[in-house]
């Protein structure tokens, strides 16, 4: 067989084999181009952190070095261990030990926590004496003698605009005897929506636990300190949504002077007078009216500018019963109120001398993307530890997150973080001795707020986040049951060991 010399090959199949390899060497060029821009982007997917969402989709972690850094070292453990929101608790006392160099000492360690077939229906007790409740209902048991109990209850924006308050408030009222909202603020930005207490004001200065300033003065009972601009002024009138706070027969205003400060008031016959709030050494001083039966529904205050003059709120009230004091701020998670000063704290609290002590928050930490709560558990720790501090011997009832939806994919469901965060506030409610609510199975658990939502009328706003007046009638009417059975309870057990 013949060969083909290199010189037999004619001019125009040789062109055209250059021109072939000429294209061959162009897409291997294209594709090495190729591979190595997939490989920087691959590289690049691997540094988004977990979670981070395109429209209505959630990236999981790559890490395309994985099989490389098997052969070699691990990877360092995050400084926090993520828990992937499952909280488990971590007891190192036993329920009852005793010391071995002391005999006759006993540590009592905290209690297990409540069968979960309790969850929602109970106040759970766990005070190291199991009387935590006592105070309260005794209080209560006692109102028919001229006893006035009182309820501070600390919260987030679920519970802002006495939505279920004001219906908790009313019932028990109902219940058990008393008249008027109680603490009222001096400014609010809910005020427009507020249904227990028409509120009008204008000319203040506010400062709050929430709100960022440079130097803020000792804020008062519910977070806030307020200084009067010119011509500031606030007003209080009665509504008639609720039965009992129409009106009132005391009034009491907390401030603190540097110097004698003038200031023109009305009551219900609208003729202006003039008085004068005076500086006290202790600090917190207080100014009073007080009418008689059916009281009063309005009343109007004038300031002039006073730069040594803080307000710190109001209270409207009408003699023995049971008042429920709203401290909401919006946006607070519980880690400002350490804020708060305890000293100032327990001024307020010599005057008015409370019976339990509400902390209800937690809405703020809820979201689908959370998939650790060391942070908030740490957070919340320190809360408790200084709301021991501001209210010392007083009992405190924790009321866990409720339930918050939204969306997982493209489906409404409960917020994954939700269960974890009750489950974790239970527990330090547990470790400090503190009365339990466990209010996401109290309102139904799972997508309550989802069914709340598309109920006619509306129980939930389409937030899926907060209640409406509806749905905080629904609400507070099943707080006030539960105090009401505990109250029962207690009066039967106190009956039997006379």
């Amino acid at each position: 067989m013949q060969g083909f010399a290199p010189s037999s090959i004619c001019p125009q199949k040789k062109a055209a084999g250059i021109t072939f390899a000429l294209h061959m060497k162009n897409h291997l060029d294209q594709s090495f181009g190729f591979s190595i821009l997939l490989l920087l982007m691959l590289i690049g997917l691997s540094l988004v952190p977990e979670g981070t969402t395109l429209g209505d989709f959630s990236l999981r972690k790559m890490d395309i070095l994985a099989d490389v850094r098997a052969n070699g070292q691990k990877p360092e453990e995050p400084a926090v261990p993520i828990d992937s929101l499952i909280y488990s608790q971590e007891d190192s006392l036993a329920l009852v030990s005793t010391d071995s160099l002391n005999q006759d000492s006993i540590v009592i360690g905290p209690f297990p926590p409540k069968d979960s077939s309790f969850f929602g229906e109970i106040i759970e007790d766990y005070s190291f004496d199991q009387t935590s409740l006592n105070r309260l209902f005794g209080g209560i048991d006692s109102i028919k003698y001229g006893r006035t109990v009182r309820i501070a209850w600390y919260g987030d924006s679920f519970v802002e605009g006495d939505i279920l308050l004001g219906d908790l408030r009313d019932t028990l009222q109902t219940l058990w005897g008393g008249g008027g909202v109680g603490f009222v603020p001096i400014t609010s930005e809910v005020a427009q929506f507020k249904r227990s207490v028409k509120h009008q004001f204008k000319n203040w200065n506010t400062f709050s636990i929430v709100k960022k300033t440079e130097k803020k003065p000792a804020l008062g009972l519910n977070g806030f300190a307020y200084q009067p601009k010119q011509d500031a002024s606030f007003t209080f009138e009665g509504e008639k949504y609720f039965r009992n706070t129409k009106s009132w027969t005391e009034f009491k205003l907390f401030f603190t002077a540097k110097n004698p400060s003038d200031f023109e008031w009305q009551m219900q016959d609208r003729v202006a007078k003039a008085d004068q709030l005076r500086p006290k050494k202790t600090g917190l001083n207080l100014w009073k009216w007080e009418g008689n039966f059916p009281g009063c529904s309005y009343i109007n205050m004038k300031f002039a500018v006073d730069s040594g003059l803080l307000l710190y709120g109001a209270t409207l009230e009408s003699g023995p019963g049971i008042y429920l004091d709203n401290f909401s701020v919006r946006g607070n998670s519980g880690g400002p109120l350490k804020q708060l000063d305890p000293g100032f704290m327990r001024q307020f609290d010599a005057v008015q001398q409370y019976d339990l002590v509400v902390l209800q928050v937690g809405l703020n930490a809820v979201t689908n993307s959370l998939n650790n709560i060391r942070w908030y558990q740490a957070e919340l720790e320190r809360t408790f530890k200084h709301l021991r501090a501001c209210f010392p011997n007083k009992p405190i009832l924790i009321v866990s997150v409720g339930d918050r939806g939204g969306k997982i994919g493209t489906e409404l469901a409960t917020m994954v973080s939700v269960p974890a965060i009750v489950a974790m506030q239970r527990d330090l409610a547990r470790r400090h001795g503190f009365l339990f609510f466990d209010l996401f199975h109290g309102m139904g658990g799972t997508n309550t707020m989802i069914r709340f939502a598309m109920q006619h009328p509306r129980l939930a706003n389409t937030d899926y986040t907060h209640l409406t007046h509806d749905g905080g009638r629904v609400v507070g009417i099943m707080f006030a049951r539960i105090f009401q059975e505990e109250q029962g309870r207690w009066a039967r057990h106190n009956k039997l060991l006379k």
